[in-house]
């Protein structure tokens, strides 16, 4: 039978053992819970040590009273008072004073042949005024092979150890419930209805079947061992006792007898898989619930791109308008040219129209007039609207980030996440996003840059055209359309001539110069519409790349922390099927005896 168990039991343990390490090394790649990896560090070691019976309850139980009468020698205290103030491990060896391993944890050991096979922890009380008592018994349930639950006859399951045993439930720990205090009874009916009491809140409280009781008087059961010996310094597993319904006899066979074979490799095999089942659902919870998180925050960096996006559909649609205008501006000045052509350019204004300078003042007058001005008017409202428009954006991003930070502080999201490695901090995060943000519409002098824009669309003007048109007006580039010398009559003509100018030369040229004309302003047409949109292309180019260099850093964060957050979830569920599986082969190994778990 020993061959079968070892075989059956390395395997399963070397399949525990690479389980435990994978959880560990996802939790550490994930940023899980500190805590968490290091029990998973320390479960590794704990594979290999003896089975741990841990004796947990509240102060004045019996819970000293209780080992001292299993081992029949007062070996820990006794008393109404907390009388264990830290972790007490009882090993096998020689008695003698205890070992201090660390500040909150000390070795006892004693000759009991059941302690070669297992070593029983006496624990601090559970409802310690001292909260670093209470604390270091709840750090020490992980550990526990099988927990011995002493409640008293007198106060049985209390709000305390109800909220305890909650926590023992979480770890997946089998409990054996210890009634102690029977010798205090008032009937034996007192002892029935609180067995049914217990039975009924463990099995509708904690969501387990029916509990595993037993009713003893750890007093009378010591006092027996001890009247018994025949030595002072030998004990009797004699356990003499004249009270029927004390079954502390029944639990010391179950302890010395049961625990030293199958159900003792059964609990020791379950207690890593109870460990990982516990570390996999609190952080499969915890990486659920901060991948729910990034995927909120991105969605406020995927609403600002919209917003985005929206902005510049919106902005090259409505620049159209302002080309509209500057086209419409051309377009008068191209009626007014051809009306100006048809009543200068006749033969009775010949002579006139040999002095350039006068042709040129005129056309200047009375065809260009105000263009020139009224197409920089264009621009300067194109370029306050643009302006305006980027300042507006900045001002919704900003109030999106401070609305998103609001919503966090009041919802409680922006809370520290305990003990984890996890360094993505929401408040700092969106603090660092706002920044540059807030700094941009600090800096954000709207004159100015629409000033250095004008400028930059001045500057584009001289290069395409050769001359500031929008500064010193259009005339000089369509003068040279109509002084040239077809209209330059030189000598005396005669009327012969002069009439063949009036009724052909003159009729033909006019015709000529207002397609050249035309065709002059259609190209300006073109050319300034191509320059503006050019212009204001560059400049929302230039717009949309400042707030893009804004988000692109968070943006970038956020899917490296979602890709290592679906990763790890994926693994830890992964993990989670694994651990049932090894269950259920544990359980079907080493069936279990017939006493309930938690």
């Amino acid at each position: 039978m020993e061959q079968v168990l070892t075989r059956h039991q390395g395997e399963l343990v070397a399949l525990e053992r690479r389980l435990v390490l994978r959880v560990r090394d996802v939790l550490t790649q994930s940023d899980g819970a500190r805590a968490d990896i290091e029990r998973l560090a320390s479960l590794v070691n704990e594979m290999d040590e003896l089975f741990l019976l841990v004796v947990v309850g509240e102060y004045n139980s019996g819970k000293s009273t209780f080992i001292n009468a299993l081992l029949g020698d007062e070996v820990f205290a006794m008393g109404d008072l907390p009388t264990t103030r830290a972790i007490s491990i009882l090993r096998y060896g020689e008695a003698g004073p205890p070992e201090a391993i660390d500040a909150h944890v000390q070795l006892y050991h004693y000759p009991l042949e059941v302690l070669r096979d297992l070593d029983i922890v006496d624990t601090p009380g559970t409802n310690s005024i001292e909260r670093m008592e209470e604390e270091i018994t709840r750090e020490f349930v992980p550990r526990a092979d099988l927990v011995l639950f002493v409640t008293s006859l007198l106060q049985p399951l209390t709000a305390s150890e109800l909220d305890f045993l909650t926590h023992i439930r979480e770890w997946g720990k089998k409990v054996v419930f210890v009634v102690n205090g029977i010798d205090r009874r008032n009937s034996d009916e007192q002892l029935d209805l609180v067995r049914d009491y217990l039975t009924r809140e463990v099995s509708a409280r904690l969501g387990a079947s029916a509990p595993s009781l037993y009713f003893i008087s750890a007093l009378h059961a010591l006092r027996g061992k001890l009247a018994a010996r025949p030595g002072p310094s030998q004990a009797s597993s004699a356990t003499p006792t004249t009270d029927s319904r004390n079954e502390y006899a029944a639990l010391e066979r179950y302890v010395l007898e049961t625990l030293r074979e199958t159900e003792r490799v059964r609990l020791k095999l379950l207690t890593p898989l109870g460990v990982l089942r516990h570390v996999l659902k609190s952080n499969v919870v915890a990486l659920e619930t901060r991948l729910a998180v990034v995927h909120e925050d991105a969605q406020v960096l995927r609403s600002i791109r919209d917003q985005l996006a929206a902005y510049s559909k919106e902005m090259r649609t409505d620049s159209e308008r302002y080309l509209i205008e500057m086209r419409n501006v051309l377009y008068e000045l191209e009626r007014r040219g051809r009306s100006w052509f048809e009543r200068t350019i006749r033969i009775g204004n010949a002579f006139f129209l040999r002095n350039k300078d006068a042709v040129e003042n005129r056309f200047r007058a009375e065809v260009v007039r105000e263009a020139p001005q009224e197409i920089e008017g264009v621009v300067h409202r194109m370029v306050d609207w643009t302006v305006q428009r980027n300042l507006r954006l900045w001002r919704t991003v900003f109030a999106e980030l401070d609305a998103h930070t609001v919503r966090l502080r009041e919802s409680g999201a922006l809370a520290p996440h305990g003990d984890t490695e996890f360094e993505y901090n929401r408040e700092e995060l969106f603090a660092r996003l706002r920044e540059p943000v807030e700094r941009r519409l600090g800096e954000f002098d709207t004159e100015r840059e629409a000033r250095e824009i004008v400028t930059s669309v001045k500057e584009a003007v001289m290069s395409a055209f050769g001359v500031n048109v929008l500064a010193i007006g259009l005339g000089g580039i369509f003068v040279a359309a109509f002084t040239t010398a077809a209209l330059d009559f030189t000598g005396v003509l005669t009327a012969t001539l002069f009439a063949i100018a009036g009724w052909l030369i003159i009729p033909a040229r006019r015709r000529r110069l207002v397609q050249e004309f035309e065709t002059k302003i259609s190209k300006l047409n073109e050319d300034l519409a191509a320059l503006l949109r050019t212009t204001f292309e560059e400049q929302l180019t230039r717009y949309e790349r400042q707030l893009l260099e804004v988000l692109a850093p968070y943006e970038r964060f956020l899917e490296t922390e979602r890709s290592k957050l679906e990763s790890g979830l994926n693994a830890l569920r992964e993990a989670e099927r694994e651990v049932a599986g090894l269950e259920r082969r544990v359980l079907e190994t080493f069936p279990e005896e017939q006493l309930a778990t938690l």
